[in-house]
């Protein structure tokens, strides 16, 4: 494959990957700025209830996005160059990615959160959802200045 063909190729992927995490990580962004925040205002039952009837809205979007945005990121890890590929931020990315992925296919299923009482804990759940959020928000943050050519 030629150099200008791979660079289409990387350039696809990227703006697929992107626009995945744009989707997955704006999620989660609303999810714990906007509607934990609120959700924890309201009395244990009504609580949990509002927090299921929105998991499962959004819980299959989750996974899609995080899906594309880990193909598409694996793909492109195999077309750039070593020197880029094992930066820091990469390393951040694929953290996060497996944080998530983990949450999304592994531990929602077997509702592990209900099971391990978080669900329960409002101020553990709400600081669940931050850590990560700060963690992707730090990795979109090395990519984006990583991919630049700064650190």
């Amino acid at each position: 494959m030629g150099r200008g063909l791979i660079m289409q190729l990387f350039n696809t992927l990227l703006v697929i990957h992107v626009l995945s995490v744009v989707w997955w990580i704006g999620g989660v962004f609303t999810v714990t700025t906007s509607l934990l925040p609120i959700f924890n205002r309201l009395p244990p039952p009504e609580r949990i209830e509002r927090i299921k009837v929105f998991e499962h809205r959004f819980a299959n979007q989750a996974r899609v996005a995080v899906l594309l945005a880990g193909i598409t990121g694996f793909w492109m890890y195999t077309l750039v160059p070593g020197v880029i590929a094992h930066t820091w931020w990469i390393g951040l990315m694929l953290l996060v990615w497996v944080l998530f992925a983990i949450l999304l296919f592994v531990a929602e299923p077997l509702r592990l959160p209900a099971k391990l009482g978080l669900i329960h804990s409002p101020h553990k759940f709400l600081l669940l959802h931050a850590v990560l959020l700060v963690l992707a928000l730090a990795a979109i943050a090395g990519g984006v200045i990583g991919a630049r050519g700064g650190w």
